[in-house]
């Protein structure tokens, strides 16, 4: 269970090493790559995962549950990273899904 929980720690931690991008100011879910948020579900849910998306209780910070990937958790991503890096980051550790919603190899 240690060696689980290490992994998912390690994920944690690459997906956490996002490039920043000029933005100021509270997150805004709009400014997110729509495409780049419906593959990354489709790669979640495909895993029998699911997401849960928000803002921290200030508005400060992107908020994004994470189920399925051992216990439950939430990451913040503050306004200067780059939402949509982190995104491809999440759908990665996931699987490879296609354009089209299929896996690789499907």
């Amino acid at each position: 269970m240690g060696t689980m929980k290490n992994k998912a720690q390690e994920k944690r931690t690459r997906r956490q090493r996002s490039s920043t991008i000029e933005a100021q100011g509270k997150a805004n879910w709009a400014l997110a790559d729509a495409a780049q948020l419906q593959y990354t579900i489709v790669a979640v849910a495909s895993h029998g995962g699911a997401l849960r998306i928000g803002y921290s209780r200030d508005g400060g910070a992107y908020s994004i549950g994470i189920y399925g990937d051992g216990d439950p958790y939430t990451e913040y991503i503050r306004p200067n990273e780059d939402i949509n890096a982190y995104l491809g980051r999440l759908a990665e550790d996931f699987g490879n899904v296609t354009g089209d919603g299929s896996f690789v190899g499907d």
